[in-house]
C-alpha cells in the first residue's frame, strides 16, 4: 500500500539533535509554515497517486510504500534509516532548504528518489532528483474576473535593491496595487484577498526571493490567470521550465514599454498562453510523479 506522511510539523527527531534551542524552535515554526501553507500545492501534485495518510510511522507496515513530504531533514538519518528497514520503497518530497547549503547527500542515500523544491545547479542533472515548483500558498484561488483594474500588483517585502528599483520604476504605471510588509509572513494580507487583487490585475513582476530566485508570487500569479515578469538571474526559470512564456528582465526598466504598450489583445494572448502552459505543466509533473511512485 502506498501511503503518505506528512512530517515537516513533527520536528522532534531533529530538535532532539539540535544542542542550539533557538534553532530548533525556528525549525520548529518553519516545519509547521511548510504543512500549513504547502500541503494542497503537493497534494495537487499527487493528484494521480493513490494513497493513505498516515500520522507517524506506527502506521506503517512491513513492504508498504511511503511518500514522506519533511524538512530540516540533516537531524533525521536515523529516523529514515528505521522507515528504510519497515518499507519497500520511500519517496521523499524536500521542502523548504531555500539555502541549499545543508549536507543532504547522506540523507537522500535512504530513499529511492526525491522530489525537492529550491533548486541549485548540483540537483537539476541529478539521476535521483527531480526539481519540483514551491508552489502557491494554500488557500490562493482564481476569482473568475474579466475585469483587470490593476496594471501591476506588488505584495511582499521590499528588501534587496532590486524590488526597491521595481517599486520605483513601475510607480508611474497606473493603476496599480501595493501592499509592503516589513518583514517575511508579518502584516500579511489574507490569501482571499490576495487573490481577490491577483485576479483583478494584469502583470505581476517576480522579483528574486531573499536568498533563492523561486518565491510562492510566481505561482500564485499563475494560479490566478496573471503574466508573471521574472528576474532572468542565472537563466533559473529556463532550467527550470525550458520554453517557459514568462516575461524575463535583466532590469526591471526593460518590461515598462511592454506594460504601457501592450493593447488588450496582446496582454489576452500572452495570459492566455501562460495559462495553458501553466495547466499542461502541472499535468506533466503529476504523470511524472505518478510512473516514479508507482
Amino acid at each position: 500500500m502506498i501511503k503518505l506522511l506528512w512530517n515537516t510539523h513533527n520536528q522532534k527527531n531533529s530538535i532532539d539533535n539540535i544542542e542550539d534551542k533557538e534553532k530548533a524552535a525556528r525549525e520548529q515554526v518553519w516545519g509547521s509554515y511548510h504543512k500549513n501553507n504547502s500541503n494542497k500545492w503537493i497534494y495537487e501534485l499527487l493528484n494521480n497517486v493513490k494513497f493513505e495518510i498516515i500520522e507517524n510511522e506506527k502506521n506503517l507496515e512491513n513492504n508498504d510504500t511511503l511518500i514522506i513530504v519533511d524538512s530540516n531533514i540533516e537531524n533525521k538519518e536515523k529516523f529514515y534509516e528505521r522507515l528504510k528497514l519497515i518499507c519497500s520503497k520511500i519517496f521523499l518530497i524536500h521542502l523548504g532548504d531555500e539555502y541549499g547549503s545543508r549536507s543532504s547527500d547522506l540523507i537522500y542515500k535512504n530513499f529511492n528518489y526525491i522530489f525537492r523544491t529550491f533548486c541549485s545547479n548540483r540537483f537539476f542533472n541529478n539521476e535521483k532528483i527531480k526539481c519540483i515548483p514551491i508552489g502557491y500558498k494554500n488557500g490562493v484561488l482564481y476569482k473568475a474576473n474579466n475585469n483587470r483594474k490593476y496594471k501591476w500588483a506588488f505584495i511582499g517585502t521590499p528588501h534587496k535593491s532590486s524590488r526597491h528599483d521595481l517599486l520605483y520604476q513601475f510607480s508611474e504605471i497606473k493603476p496599480f496595487f501595493s501592499h509592503k510588509t516589513e518583514e517575511f509572513n508579518k502584516k500579511i494580507i489574507s490569501t482571499e484577498e490576495m487573490s481577490n487583487i491577483l485576479s483583478l490585475t494584469e502583470f505581476i513582476p517576480c522579483p528574486n526571493g531573499f536568498w533563492h530566485p523561486e518565491t510562492y508570487r510566481i505561482y500564485e500569479a499563475l494560479e490566478c490567470e496573471c503574466i508573471p515578469i521574472v528576474e532572468n538571474a542565472y537563466s533559473y526559470y529556463d532550467r527550470l521550465f525550458p520554453n517557459n512564456p514568462f516575461l524575463k528582465v535583466d532590469k526591471w526598466a526593460d518590461v515598462k514599454s511592454i506594460m504601457k504598450e501592450w493593447k488588450k489583445e496582446q496582454i489576452f494572448k500572452k495570459r492566455n498562453e501562460c495559462k495553458s502552459w501553466w495547466k499542461n505543466y502541472k499535468k506533466k509533473l503529476q504523470n511524472f510523479l505518478e510512473l516514479k511512485i508507482k
